[in-house]
């Protein structure tokens, strides 16, 4: 269905319009979103983090003057915000931590806040050949903690800890990270296999210590899991580990990973234990393959996934795109079947934008009322030139879209006159939504940090779980 597009009126937030879930948040940042161009250079958001008291930690790369002093490299990057979309001069220097740690392309894929206001931060660290998974950990004033990580100095660490799986020169990159109850960190990403003539990237899981040591008592012995190819000779491409409404793993901490395999117009699902053995109990073999098909004229299946999150009866949600080009949202049941008294036949759509136009879903959030909401960018045309805006949808429970939510089930804003991406969605403790990605302006090729709130269910307290577990 075509969805109108939303404008940001201040009409919209004013007293003489009732507020209702979806509408912009007008209170944060100027006018209910910000933007950041902290070095007039090429600077996006990947992940956010509410935090108990309101403010915010959104987390990626930046792209600024490397440890050497000669030109530019890509830092991971962390921003504290208060309340209102104001960065938080306790943090860092002016509320940013900008991380270079050998002169080359550094980015935050996955963020967690810890009970005492700590950080961790994990994605990508690389050197002057190669990259590595990493995790970076920062005090609450995003001072590095000297008591996680690779050996430093003395008796204090670094502060991050590099992960080479392939070896020099070949990329491993990590795209999300869970915790363990205990504390331990999952990291989950791709690493370069050689099979059939052809290095591909094959889904690798690896397990570090809450003080930042690999944990070599997770997999075969060495930490690290390295899965079968999903799809004969192709890439496989990792996107999410799935967490449920509190952002921690099923009480079991079995592992819930998703992606897609790269030209086979499918997705996949698959199941560790909590120490890395395939979980043979979940679908054939510890895996689903989830394929996009037409059969006559009903889409079905996935291309890709972008976002898989746990529901509070253990049924995995997994958000991606199928033949309809829209925000496609599966649910299955714990053993990874469909279950089919999702939407339609376990399958629902939200589509904005015209049927040559794609709505490119990205992350993936749980409300404690049990509704779903879902963030990533749509191509408008309301000006006459395509472009993409941010874009959240929403569902109830049961699958059927949420009418109730923006413009009839969701909500496209234009965040700055250029483009905007949304990566990362995430639900605040006032139940408020937060979207996090990028936006552009006109004749300005860099992009900026960019973030976005809007209204949820205000009588949820503590709508995304906050009252939960914390670690």
């Amino acid at each position: 269905m075509a969805l109108a597009t939303a404008s940001l009126l201040a009409s919209a937030t004013s007293p003489a319009f009732a507020a209702h879930p979806g509408d912009v948040d007008g209170s944060f940042g100027q006018g209910g979103f910000l933007t950041n161009d902290f070095f007039g250079t090429d600077e996006q958001v990947f992940a956010v983090a509410p935090m108990r008291d309101g403010r915010v930690v959104a987390a990626g790369k930046v792209t600024a003057t490397n440890i050497t002093g000669s030109g530019g490299s890509e830092n991971m990057a962390i921003a504290r915000y208060l309340p209102n979309g104001t960065l938080d001069p306790g943090f860092g220097s002016g509320g940013l931590v900008h991380i270079d740690i050998d002169s080359a392309s550094d980015e935050v894929r996955a963020l967690r806040v810890l009970s005492d206001n700590s950080i961790l931060a994990a994605g990508s660290l690389s050197t002057s050949s190669h990259a590595d998974f990493g995790i970076l950990k920062l005090r609450a004033d995003g001072s590095r903690d000297t008591s996680f990580g690779e050996p430093d100095i003395g008796n204090t660490r670094k502060g991050f800890v590099r992960l080479d799986i392939a070896g020099a020169n070949f990329h491993d990159n990590a795209y999300a990270m869970a915790l363990q109850r205990d504390g331990r960190i999952v990291l989950a990403g791709v690493t370069p296999v050689f099979h059939d003539g052809f290095n591909y990237g094959q889904v690798a899981v690896a397990r570090f210590t809450a003080d930042g040591v690999l944990d070599a008592t997770f997999g075969g012995g060495d930490g690290i899991v390295v899965l079968d190819p999903f799809v004969g000779a192709a890439a496989d491409v990792l996107t999410t580990i799935a967490l449920d409404q509190a952002g921690n793993l099923g009480a079991d901490d079995r592992i819930v990973i998703g992606g897609h395999t790269f030209g086979n117009n499918c997705a996949f699902l698959a199941r560790l234990t909590a120490n890395g053995a395939v979980d043979t109990t979940f679908g054939t073999n510890g895996r689903v393959i989830i394929a996009a098909a037409n059969t006559g004229g009903v889409q079905t299946g996935m291309s890709f996934l972008a976002s898989a999150r746990l529901a509070a009866d253990g049924k995995i949600l997994a958000l991606g795109e199928g033949g309809d080009r829209g925000m496609t949202l599966m649910r299955f049941s714990a053993n990874g079947s469909l279950d089919t008294t999702f939407g339609t036949n376990g399958r629902s759509l939200i589509k904005f934008s015209g049927v040559s136009d794609e709505d490119i879903p990205a992350a993936l959030a749980l409300q404690g009322n049990g509704k779903i909401v879902a963030a990533g960018h749509a191509t408008s045309r309301a000006t006459g030139a395509a472009h993409k805006d941010f874009f959240v949808g929403r569902w109830l429970p049961n699958g059927a879209v949420d009418t109730a939510f923006g413009d009839q089930g969701s909500k496209v804003v234009q965040v700055a006159a250029g483009e905007d991406e949304a990566f990362a969605l995430a639900v605040e403790v006032s139940g408020n939504l937060l979207a996090g990605g990028y936006s552009t302006r006109p004749n300005v090729a860099p992009r900026d940090y960019a973030l976005l709130r809007l209204l949820g269910d205000p009588d949820r307290i503590f709508a995304n779980g906050f009252d939960g577990p914390a670690f």
